[in-house]
């Protein structure tokens, strides 16, 4: 069996060491002469536009479509019951009780981009998405792979922490601009986390992905912000994927 990956650009770092930790090769997007044989695994990191469906395509295009925008992401966990923070399309919806209120203004940003914190009424702005922001005493980043005919199953846990060093780190928006890296050393997630996180891979119809999860200890209930279909990877979580999707081979 050889392993493909196919990226949703060119110089994905994670999908190069990803191939390069599985014996396999990135494919390229544009005049690839690679043609696919039966019982070939075709890894989709992140492309929408993969020219790849079916079986052994982990990751289908539709799902990963579904995935990364976050409004359809959202409506697709809240029709399986996964829970997310409270969320609308209207700014005539949203309760007066609500705020603050997440203004996403981009709905297939990463890294907090076009995120706008609107504390009243008047600081809102024009968005496709609001969310009510939920307090947070951790946030997970849960890595979840789920194999044709079982269980989604966690594969990786990390957690953001703020980066030693740093003063003035933003506890809202938890990202590496705002002061935040990710570890996982002695990193141990609730269990609430984790069956969130399973869930919501299992909503949005993909094959793995890698589950941003926020856990409010005095509700003890876990929310799912988003999912990462091409997450950064490094050290050992390049290992951990690499391990899972051996089990798939």
């Amino acid at each position: 069996m050889a392993i493909k990956i196919y990226p949703y650009k060119m110089g994905s770092r994670s999908a190069k060491a990803l191939a390069e930790a599985l014996g396999g090769r990135v494919l390229k997007k544009v005049g690839s002469k690679y043609r696919r044989k039966e019982g070939d695994l075709i890894i989709n990191w992140g492309a929408q536009d993969s020219p790849f469906v079916g079986q052994l395509v982990a990751n289908q295009p539709d799902a990963i479509k579904t995935a990364s925008n976050k409004l359809t992401c959202f409506e697709a966990m809240k029709a399986a019951n996964v829970r997310t923070p409270l969320f609308w399309t209207r700014r005539e919806d949203i309760p007066a009780d609500a705020y603050p209120i997440v203004c996403r203004t981009l709905l297939g940003a990463s890294e907090g981009k076009g995120i706008v914190i609107a504390e009243t009424p008047d600081e809102l702005v024009k968005a496709p998405l609001y969310t009510k922001y939920t307090k947070k005493k951790d946030e997970y980043r849960i890595h979840v792979l789920r194999r044709p005919g079982q269980a989604p199953e966690v594969i990786s846990i990390q957690r953001k922490a703020k980066r030693n060093g740093v003063d003035d780190a933003n506890f809202k928006i938890r990202n590496l601009a705002n002061g935040f890296v990710f570890v996982r050393e002695g990193v141990f997630a609730p269990e609430d986390v984790l069956a969130q996180a399973k869930a919501a891979v299992e909503a949005t119809g993909l094959a793995f992905g890698a589950v941003d999860v926020i856990w409010n200890d005095r509700a003890a209930q876990a929310y799912v912000l988003e999912i990462n279909t091409a997450p950064g990877l490094e050290g050992q979580t390049v290992e951990d994927y690499a391990n899972a999707f051996r089990r798939i081979i």
